[in-house]
């Protein structure tokens, strides 16, 4: 083979494998673009799912508040403020006028003090002992070398605090000793609505204004200014 024959066989084999290089490296480079365009579609997918999700999320309902406890029962006694600061107060659930006070909300007061008064001078009320047997007694032989024991001592129990009419009452009896109207049979009683009675011997009165004689009617006044300047807080 002539010479050159031989350099066109080897250019003709060059020109083959540098086509063969190129043409693997076109399809390396093309495979590697088509990735990278798929990776940024995926990408550019999972986006705007989330962006799509975003809105739902956020428009989801606040969780409801929890509703407020019905407590059962009557407000007695409430002291509160209206909206230009001027003091109110609510007896029995109702709103009453205080610019005068009428005498039954006046009784009414002096009534719901007069339960506050223990814990306002810090006193408790004794509690009641638990309703429980006592246990059977366990007789036991009498020894002569033992003297027999004394009377046992009854354990003092605290009295049950009076009411504000057996309390006004008290004071109304210390007053009528020794007086004229000493034996009239003239007493205060609690009434069955809270208010208050009056026995003057044979007779009854729903109210102290409904007293006939004037002279009982004004030491049953005095007795109880008297008690609410002892007991009222302030007086």
């Amino acid at each position: 083979m002539t010479e050159p024959i031989i350099r066109i066989v080897i250019g003709l084999i060059a020109l083959a494998v540098g086509w063969a290089i190129g043409f693997f490296d076109s399809n390396m480079r093309a495979e590697k673009k088509i990735r990278e365009a798929e990776e940024r579609a995926k990408f550019a997918e999972e986006k705007a799912r989330k962006e799509a999700q975003r809105p739902i999320a956020e428009a989801k309902p606040a969780p409801a508040a929890p509703a407020p406890v019905n407590v059962s029962g009557v407000n007695l006694l409430r002291l509160w403020l209206d909206e230009k600061e001027a003091p109110r107060l609510d007896l029995d659930d109702q709103t009453v006028n205080t610019t005068p006070i009428s005498e039954a909300h006046r009784r009414r007061l002096v009534t719901l003090l007069n339960v506050l008064r223990p814990w306002i001078e810090g006193k408790l009320s004794a509690r009641p002992a638990p309703a429980t047997p006592p246990p059977a007694p366990v007789a036991a032989a009498p020894s002569p070398a033992v003297a027999s024991p004394g009377p046992v001592q009854k354990e003092d129990r605290p009295a049950a605090p009076l009411s504000m009419v057996a309390q006004i009452n008290e004071i109304l009896q210390e007053r009528l000793a020794g007086g004229p109207s000493a034996e009239r049979g003239i007493r205060l009683v609690e009434s069955l609505e809270g208010g208050v009675t009056v026995i003057c011997g044979s007779q009854k009165f729903n109210s102290v204004s409904e007293v006939t004689d004037p002279q009982i009617q004004s030491e049953i006044r005095s007795a109880i200014a008297a008690w609410e300047k002892k007991y009222t807080p302030g007086g």
